[in-house]
């Protein structure tokens, strides 16, 4: 009885080993790879060790490109007049100094006329006062109408100054002034070196003080604004790269650096501006386009694959090995990705081996489970 038990379990035990696994049954046994030297250089299979390489940790922002506060400007009209001529178009380049319109209004001559009196008042009161000055010393005139005299002068001075600083607001020298060149029409001169972008009156339209005429843009200090969310922002600072895209652009990547970094969050979106500038090589495009940047906040120094020859299937993932006798698929340890590199961590197995460094999706599509033929 005995026998008979023993013989049972030794033919279960031996039944068991000859029943596959649930792990090997799902994937078939794979055959080995062999290529010729020709096929080799047809498909472009490179392979070789692993080499260290970065890959990059960034933040992605949207931003637009825009320029500082000082470099666009709206031109305006420095008192109430008519647009008598325009001398530009919407993106003509001027020069800072150019006269680019004409206004016209008679108040343009009156300040020229009041000066003009002024001055002269000046001049009388000038010789007046020299004049009682020597009276008052043989007691020929009061103290008190001396004093009024003086008090009198001062005013017209003070009045003088005023209408100087007003003629120079008006661009207009006020030694140049005379009675023969009194004329109702200013000169609007850009304040900067630009390109008009709009212009908002027409000739013969009429104009209150201070409201814009045209609007130049100077794009000598140009950058780019992106836009980074209350999340990202702390682990942001000067000097970081920046990888710049433009929208509908594919493939072409501009460089870019940290410059500015706003303290202070958006209450409705919770973000702050990043201030960055663009390497030499960015583009003329137009103010205000929307651009995609990526910040470089983290930079491991790790072995890498290029993303796209990592063969990926479910959670696992694969490379080919060069051996002795053909390709062989093994599985790796991965890290981080950034969409171009992957860090490859393992096996130490595989780590110093000749891998397949381009070719592993062809390969892979070459690989005839065992029992189909």
């Amino acid at each position: 009885m005995k026998s008979f038990l023993y013989l049972s379990l030794v033919s279960m035990l031996l039944l068991s080993c000859e029943q596959p696994s649930e792990e090997s049954a799902s994937r078939p046994e794979e055959k080995l790879i062999n290529l010729s030297q020709e096929q080799l250089r047809f498909n472009n299979i490179k392979t070789g060790k692993l080499k260290r390489g970065v890959v990059n940790h960034k933040i992605k922002a949207t931003g637009m490109v825009d320029v500082p506060p000082n470099y666009s400007i709206k031109l305006s009209s420095p008192l109430q007049a008519y647009v008598s001529k325009l001398l530009i178009l919407p993106g003509n380049s001027v020069r800072k100094g150019q006269v680019i319109a004409h206004l016209t209004h008679p108040d343009i001559a009156q300040v020229q006329k009041d000066y003009l009196t002024a001055q002269a008042q000046k001049q009388f009161l000038e010789k007046d006062l020299e004049r009682k000055k020597g009276l008052l010393s043989e007691n020929g005139v009061s103290q008190r109408s001396y004093d009024q005299l003086e008090s009198e002068y001062t005013e017209i001075n003070t009045r003088l100054k005023s209408l100087e600083n007003e003629l120079r607001r008006l661009d207009i020298t006020p030694s140049s002034v005379s009675t023969d060149k009194i004329t109702q029409t200013l000169w609007l001169k850009a304040p900067i070196d630009g390109v008009i972008t709009e212009i908002f009156r027409k000739t013969g339209e009429y104009v209150s003080a201070s409201e814009p005429i045209l609007s130049i843009l100077n794009r000598d200090h140009e950058h780019i604004e992106l836009q980074v969310f209350q999340n990202d922002l702390r682990k942001v600072k000067k000097g970081m790269m920046v990888e710049i895209r433009l929208s509908g652009s594919e493939g072409e990547v501009y460089g870019g650096e940290v410059f500015l970094v706003n303290a202070q969050l958006d209450e409705e979106t919770l973000s702050s501006n990043v201030h960055v500038h663009p390497d030499e090589n960015f583009p003329d495009i137009a103010i205000n386009s929307v651009v995609f940047g990526e910040i470089v906040y983290q930079m491991d120094s790790v072995y890498t694959m290029p993303t796209s020859e990592i063969i990926r299937e479910g959670n696992e993932y694969f490379l080919f090995q060069k051996t002795s006798d053909g390709f062989k698929k093994v599985e790796v340890e991965v890290g981080f990705n950034d969409g171009e590199n992957i860090a490859v961590l393992g096996p130490v197995s595989v780590m110093d081996s000749e891998l397949v460094l381009i070719g592993n999706y062809y390969l892979n599509g070459s690989i005839v489970p065992s029992g189909n033929n």
